[in-house]
């Protein structure tokens, strides 16, 4: 079967659906079986990297730590004292 890169536009051989690299630039591409139609090939993106953590607040009551959002205070989930978040 033949397939064509998503990003360079290179012909390649390949042996059918699944993952397959380009020899001419290197992009990983996803060739996927449509009933009836001949193969659509698409670029596989990287990853995308993760968002950094959420803030995190200790308890003074129960020394519980725990996740808050942007906000001037939480309950502790754990004790239900009231926590100062510091921004």
């Amino acid at each position: 079967m033949i397939a064509r890169c998503g990003r360079c536009g290179a012909t390649i051989e390949v042996s059918g659906a699944g993952r397959f690299q380009c020899p001419a630039c290197g992009t990983t591409n996803q060739v996927s079986p449509a009933a009836s139609e001949p193969p659509t090939v698409s670029e596989v993106l990287p990853p995308v990297d993760p968002a950094p953590p959420a803030a995190r607040v200790r308890c003074p009551g129960c020394d519980f730590e725990f996740i808050v959002g942007e906000v001037d205070s939480a309950i502790c989930p754990n004790c239900r004292e009231e926590v100062t978040v510091d921004q």
